[in-house]
């Protein structure tokens, strides 16, 4: 109950800014931001220099939120057009997911996940790799919280968020990843990489759901070689 109340602390100002019920479940993954304009507003948030793209076609700069613990986020949020704390204090922007068309945040690439036949877009997910493959992750924040991520280590290891929602895309086409029909989806999914399908499909240890940041980094890597060797 401790924990509980002292995350609520923290993260009322970033709630009560957006409006919405939903706690702040903010940012960050495998890179260290060595950006020294970097605002840390406590454990969960920073609000780093980068560039909001928005479907209107207008681009803002200004310092945009990153979450240091639960990448992406599902819920209107807040920016800065300058520095948050700058003297006098610069008024709150707020944005809708289905505003967004992306968002740089220093090293932080953020997208909507706009899937094919669904109308409400509600997820701005964090990719987490990049290359043949993008692999976009948002994580719901858990009663509990969980130790930040040391850098370089999500690369390699299970991801430990419990409810967490992963997307795949390939040649412009995005789908999320059912956790549900996890091995059959992603086994054929990767099955240009015969090898990892395999190793997906008969639920080897460590080609599980929550292993998906280093199947896909090592199918890209497969990618790469294949590529540079001419095939």
């Amino acid at each position: 109950m401790k924990q509980l109340l002292l995350l609520a602390i923290l993260l009322t100002p970033f709630v009560a800014a957006a409006q919405v019920a939903t706690p702040v479940a903010e940012l960050r993954l495998a890179t260290a931001v060595t950006d020294t304009a970097e605002y840390r507003v406590n454990r969960y948030v920073s609000f780093i220099p980068g560039t909001l793209q928005l479907v209107d076609g207008r681009a803002i700069s200004g310092y945009m939120p990153v979450p240091m613990m639960y990448p992406g986020m599902d819920y209107p949020f807040i920016y800065y057009l300058t520095h948050p704390n700058a003297t006098p204090t610069p008024p709150k922007q707020v944005v809708r997911v289905d505003e967004v068309q992306s968002m740089i945040a220093g090293s932080h690439y953020f997208e909507p996940m706009r899937l094919a036949g669904e109308k409400k877009v509600k997820i701005l997910a964090e990719r987490v790799v990049n290359g043949p493959v993008e692999l976009f992750l948002q994580a719901e924040q858990q009663s509990v919280p969980l130790a930040i991520p040391l850098p370089g280590v999500m690369a390699y290891s299970s991801i430990p968020y419990k409810n967490s929602h992963f997307f795949v895309r390939r040649e412009g086409r995005l789908i999320k990843v059912d956790r549900g029909r996890f091995y059959m989806q992603m086994s054929q999914y990767l099955s240009d990489y015969p090898g990892l399908a395999k190793m997906i499909a008969k639920s080897e240890k460590g080609y599980h759901y929550p292993d998906l940041i280093r199947i896909v980094t090592n199918y890209n890597r497969y990618k790469s070689n294949l590529t540079g060797s001419g095939q």
